[in-house]
């Protein structure tokens, strides 16, 4: 015996809406990833510094490069007339501070944080690498903070910190 009764409408299908969904989903996830790479590509000054008394700029570029991250020294009169001075290793290297005579005739980098690097202003070459302390590791488990230069620039005064906890104590080293 046949059934008898209403028969009800047919569905609509879910495949259109889960197409648009599907779509909406995939755009945005293509912008975050292209947003996301030209944030990662992009070259971005990491610290910088300039001097009490002159009119000077020293900074870090972070930029990638084929090792990871690489970073590079500039130094100049403004950002715009600024020249490379150096650059660090690639995952080995990292600068942390950048420190500057009061008359701005000396810059340091601070590297790793226990190697300063210091150059001559007026001709932006390298005039001296100096080590704060022996390093205990890599990344060394003490930090130099606060470098100040002597009047003179043939020296160096800091604080030698723990990286990760509290008792800096002071500490000094001969530039020249």
């Amino acid at each position: 015996m046949p059934a008898q009764g209403t028969v009800p409408a047919p569905r609509r299908s879910l495949t259109a809406l889960t197409i648009v969904v599907a779509a909406a989903a995939a755009s945005g996830a293509l912008m975050f990833a292209y947003y996301a790479g030209v944030r990662a590509g992009a070259v971005h000054e990491i610290v910088s510094g300039t001097p009490a008394e002159a009119r000077r700029v020293a900074f870090v570029r972070e930029a990638p490069c084929p090792g990871g991250r690489c970073q590079t020294l500039w130094m100049g009169t403004t950002r715009e007339d600024a020249t490379q001075v150096g650059e660090l290793i690639a995952g080995r290297e990292s600068c942390e501070a950048v420190a500057w005579a009061k008359d701005g005739y000396r810059v340091g980098f601070l590297i790793n944080g226990y190697q300063l690097r210091v150059f001559d202003a007026e001709t932006r070459k390298s005039v001296t690498q100096v080590n704060m302390f022996e390093p205990d590791a890599t990344p060394s488990s003490r930090i130099a903070r606060g470098i100040t230069f002597s009047q003179n620039g043939a020296a160096v005064t800091y604080d030698d910190c723990p990286r990760y906890t509290s008792g800096c104590k002071s500490g000094m080293a001969a530039v020249r």
